[in-house]
């Protein structure tokens, strides 16, 4: 998929969230698939979204779609520029390294307790999304990688089963994750999933603090590659342009 067409693709699996008396409304479905895109590395940093274009593929009006992105942009996720246009923020140098270090705190954190609770069931779906994942990255097919990459994180978290983590964790994705597509499809990041299996090792062995050092290698491999990326070069670094066309397969 063409970065000008990425706005017109909303992402599969997004789960709504009910709104007032439980009832899930069409501002639920766009604030979720908003926020499932963010997540899973659907939209690029410095990508200018069309709202009609949004509303038009998710069958609604414009006005769930500008309250959505309203909330967005009020978390920062999205930032609306002078000229009244939305777009996903680009992170600099500075922003990542407080990005990723948060992100190793909380993560590590939910990782370790995962671990303490780690049940069979847990084992086998992040094995099974795991298989998935390897299956599309040796496939080059980026956007199941994506996907299988936030469904794998996203069953340790939920099993650490915590209401003050879980929403730290969302919303720190919805920054960081633009810059997936980045970290995982470039040549000079040799990505690949030896930490998800060091992972599935802690779980395994119930060792919590293995897997807390794993979590946090694992955020940091790709970490360390952007900001890297954008210290090295500030002005053409990984978020400064999108004139080379980064491409999604259509199977998103």
């Amino acid at each position: 998929m063409d970065k000008n067409d990425k706005e017109d693709e909303q992402p599969k699996g997004a789960s709504s969230t009910p709104g007032k008396g439980g009832r899930v409304t069409m501002h639920d479905k766009v604030l979720a698939s908003l926020q499932y895109g963010l997540m899973s590395g659907f939209f690029l940093p410095g990508q200018v979204l069309s709202l009609r274009k949004i509303a038009a593929n998710l069958d609604t009006s414009l006005m769930p779609v500008r309250e959505s992105v309203s909330r967005l942009v009020a978390a920062h996720a999205l930032e609306e520029l002078p000229n009244r246009t939305v777009r996903v923020p680009k992170l600099s140098a500075r922003g990542l390294i407080e990005l990723f270090e948060v992100r190793t705190l909380i993560e590590g954190m939910a990782a370790r307790v995962a671990c303490e609770r780690v049940t069979d069931e847990l084992i086998e779906e992040l094995g099974e999304i795991n298989d998935r994942l390897l299956a599309a990255h040796a496939q080059n097919d980026m956007g199941q990688v994506l996907i299988a990459n936030k469904e794998f994180h996203f069953a340790i978290y939920r099993a650490a089963n915590s209401d003050i983590l879980m929403p730290l964790i969302e919303s720190l994705w919805l920054r960081c994750g633009p810059t997936m597509y980045f970290s995982m499809n470039s040549p000079r990041n040799l990505w690949d999933t030896s930490m998800h299996l060091r992972l599935l090792d802690a779980f395994r062995a119930k060792d919590t603090g293995a897997a807390e050092t794993a979590m946090v290698d694992d955020i940091m491999k790709t970490g360390a590659y952007l900001i890297a990326e954008a210290q090295r070069e500030p002005e053409t670094g990984p978020f400064a342009s999108l004139s080379n066309a980064f491409r999604l397969d259509r199977g998103l």
